[in-house]
């Protein structure tokens, strides 16, 4: 396969990315009246490696010749699987008191922290990405957010969230070129899960009865929104860097609001009309140079990101 039918392929990822995530905020919203947060992603985390657990064992893997042992991985695999639960955890905290909506924002902000959290570690990000990240983020304003009076503790906690989701990018795209998707997906969603399963019984009650009144929300949350779409985001981000995939990721924004046009008949203004198209005209400018090479191949120069700079591997 070609360089650009790769790049191809995984902006295809994580367009169905951004899709089901964008829907999702409706199914994490809904059952809060019932259950707590902690329980819901609980359930949504350890449902999603659940489901790709026994794919781990009906397929053959080939010998990745990037892999560089478990014990390099160990630091990487063990933050994926902290930031992971960090932004789970305050997202769904958040959607107490914020609407969907508005926490598709506030989420979708991680598109200008990726390539913020990217320098701290040595990497430079080209100007035009940065132009996109600008764009994409003014758009994401006029979608949610414009003439919205008020700023609740939700969204704080969401916003933090969505620093979590940008070091999660960083993370998944040193990890992805050197570990399986699908187990790189069962680490991290396994490992966040069994966390909230520890920390879970000391803060909220369980209600079998509430919880199966919102299996179809977990489902859709466990299934797809977490077990599919972080195997789409592992896959995608073997020939994505992260600030690239940041960008595409937060059309899920978009999707978010569209959503909640059709399923909760919410009304599209002008000015949200405004921000989707802001927003493709963001991912648009964002394809101009595709990539040249796998995010962490050392000494390239690929879209996003001068990967002749220090690795996530050398910060501890």
């Amino acid at each position: 396969m070609t360089s650009r039918s790769k790049i191809f392929k995984a902006d295809a990822l994580l367009l169905i990315l951004a899709m089901i995530w964008g829907s999702g905020f409706i199914a994490q919203k809904l059952p809060m009246e019932l259950i707590g947060p902690m329980t819901f992603v609980t359930i949504r985390l350890l449902l999603g490696a659940l489901f790709l657990l026994p794919f781990l064992f009906i397929r053959s893997v080939p010998a990745n010749p990037e892999f560089p042992g478990w014990r390099k991985l160990l630091p990487g695999l063990l933050g994926v699987i902290v930031v992971v639960f960090l932004g789970t955890w305050l997202q769904q905290v958040g959607l107490i008191t914020t609407e969907a909506g508005t926490a598709g924002f506030i989420t979708g902000l991680y598109v200008i922290f990726t390539p913020i959290l990217g320098l701290f570690i040595g990497y430079r990000v080209r100007g035009l990405t940065w132009m996109a990240t600008i764009i994409a983020v003014f758009g994401l304003f006029m979608l949610t957010v414009a003439g919205r009076p008020t700023i609740n503790i939700g969204d704080l906690l969401i916003l933090l969230s969505a620093i979590a989701w940008a070091a999660q990018i960083l993370f998944v795209g040193w990890l992805a070129p050197k570990i399986d998707a699908i187990l790189l997906t069962v680490i991290q969603l396994a490992g966040a899960g069994l966390l909230c399963l520890i920390i879970t019984p000391f803060f909220e009650p369980l209600s079998l009865e509430n919880i199966l009144q919102c299996k179809g929300s977990l489902l859709y949350s466990g299934l797809i929104a977490s077990g599919l779409a972080f195997l789409l985001q592992a896959a995608a981000q073997q020939d994505a860097p992260p600030a690239h995939a940041a960008i595409l990721i937060s059309l899920e924004s978009v999707f978010a609001v569209l959503a909640g046009w059709l399923m909760l008949n919410e009304e599209l203004t002008p000015l949200q009309f405004t921000g989707c198209g802001i927003m493709f005209f963001a991912i648009i400018l964002a394809q101009i140079k595709p990539p040249r090479a796998a995010f962490g191949t050392t000494g390239s120069t690929i879209e996003g990101v001068d990967c002749s700079q220090k690795q996530p591997s050398d910060v501890q």
